[in-house]
């Protein structure tokens, strides 16, 4: 162990000014021990000004008003006075010697396990608080050219256009009633579970009403069947065939918890009661506007081709990027492997956050705390080597933007300089949380752009197939 670094700190409390001794014990690199000493000299003043508060206002039978003794007062408030008045000497000791020795903490001082603290205001009039510190560890930026990623370029051609005209039409179509089903027909049916004998199963499914799109059903046999049929057909499968063994598809056609679906017969009864075909729209220049709504509307199916090749390159690019930040965000992670004060930080989470931390969940839940804080701790890093800083600006634009995301997902397209997100983001600049949310995003953004000064920037153009080829693999490889 270290030995004690020993400091002295004036802590100016309204007009007055106390000498507090404070020593620093370091247990190792990553946590310490803080120990603020008060003896008489340093609290009495301030007690004795408190107490000659209350005086002046108490109420105490017998006495006037502001009229009682002081020795009265000292016998009915003088330990409370003192336990706040040394409670807070020591608080605003900490965090001056804190600043002052520029201290990089992580969470906040807690009551030491290593050291005890010495409060036995009944018996003694010299005390000792003890407070536990997380420290940040020391490390470097590890990331260089020498460190390569690679940013794709999607190639569109004319397969994914044509798949994504296909899409959009089967999305706007119209359905009608059909005397035949086709692959892409929806098929109303009334399914009965049967026994072993092909008898209807007492207390079984009965006459419940489904509905399926042939084209969906994987099993190649089962689907070819419900293709080219009529109202009325009657065939026997096995529900769980029919649904593609989908456990939530199963137990919300039937109706079943899921636990139920192991227990059903493997032979249904389906009579098709009703069929309706996809009518899907013509490409002329009325469904271009409705396939594109807010642009301006093509002509021609060439010039609509063009344009919905256009935004399938404009939509790879954005997500060719968030994939390179994805990108940047594991590389950031594998190049820094610093260790962080692992049992502090625990006890703190479970003595700050009790609603979500106990004995049970903290190790498996401390582990996501701890990769989030690892990847803030290189973020700051980043952008106090390259001064990064977020300019109001910056971060009223980037609330906008949050709010533009958020609407989207809503099915609500809203431009981020719409006036309606402008007046949102402006109602919620007094909150500070929110405006340190979205500094944070800035900062975020700007230190992944600096990694990518950084580091080599391949440009690798790809086909769309190769491009998900690779997410997937990148993904299965993380477990994400």
């Amino acid at each position: 162990m270290e030995q004690p670094v020993p400091f002295f700190v004036y802590v100016e409390l309204f007009k007055y000014s106390y000498r507090v001794n404070i020593r620093l014990e370091k247990h190792n690199p990553l946590e310490a021990t803080v120990v603020i000493d008060l003896d008489k000299n340093d609290y009495q003043s301030k007690v004795d000004s408190q107490l000659k508060k209350i005086q002046k206002s108490a109420n105490i039978r017998g006495f006037r008003a502001g009229k009682a003794p002081m020795g009265m007062i000292q016998k009915m408030y003088g330990k409370s006075v003192l336990a706040e008045e040394i409670q807070n000497m020591a608080s605003d000791a900490l965090n001056q010697y804190i600043e002052d020795e520029k201290l990089d903490i992580l969470g906040y001082p807690i009551g030491s396990t290593h050291i005890e603290s010495d409060l036995d205001i009944d018996n003694k009039e010299e005390f000792s608080f003890a407070f536990d510190l997380g420290l940040a560890p020391e490390f470097d930026l590890a990331v260089s050219s020498n460190d390569s990623l690679d940013l794709f370029a999607v190639t569109v051609t004319d397969k994914e256009v044509s798949e994504d005209i296909d899409y959009a039409r089967k999305r706007h179509a119209k359905m009608e009633e059909a005397d035949t089903s086709d692959a892409e027909s929806i098929v109303y049916a009334d399914v009965t579970e049967l026994d072993e004998q092909n008898n209807i199963l007492d207390g079984g499914v009965s006459t419940k009403p489904v509905s399926f799109v042939p084209s969906m059903i994987e099993d190649a046999t089962l689907q070819a069947a419900f293709i080219g049929i009529q109202r009325g057909f009657v065939t026997t499968a096995d529900v769980r065939t029919l649904f593609n063994n989908n456990e939530s598809v199963i137990t919300n056609a039937l109706g079943l918890p899921k636990e139920g679906i192991q227990d059903l017969s493997a032979v249904f009864t389906i009579i098709v009661t009703d069929i309706k075909a996809r009518i899907v729209p013509e490409l002329n220049e009325e469904y271009f506007k409705e396939a594109l709504p807010g642009e301006e509307a093509p002509k021609t199916e060439e010039e609509y081709r063009a344009k919905v090749k256009s935004n399938l390159e404009h939509y790879y690019q954005n997500e060719a990027n968030l994939w390179l930040d994805h990108e940047i965000g594991h590389l950031l992670m594998q190049k820094h492997t610093f260790e962080l004060p692992d049992a502090f930080l625990k006890r703190w989470l479970l003595a700050t956050k009790e609603d979500t931390y106990n004995a049970e969940n903290i190790d498996e839940k401390y582990e996501l705390e701890k990769d989030a804080l690892k990847r803030r701790l290189i973020i700051d890093k980043i952008a106090e080597e390259n001064k990064l800083q977020a300019e109001q600006e910056e971060v009223i634009l980037e609330a906008k933007i949050y709010y533009a995301g958020m609407y989207r997902q809503y099915g609500m397209n809203i431009n981020p300089d719409d006036e309606f997100i402008a007046q949102t983001v402006q109602k919620r600049l007094g909150e500070k949380e929110f405006l340190s949310q979205m500094a944070d995003r800035v900062i975020y953004r700007k230190a992944y752009d600096k990694v990518r000064e950084i580091i080599t920037i391949a440009n690798k153009s790809v086909s769309v197939e190769d491009y998900f080829q690779h997410v997937n693999a990148h993904k299965e490889k993380h477990g994400e």
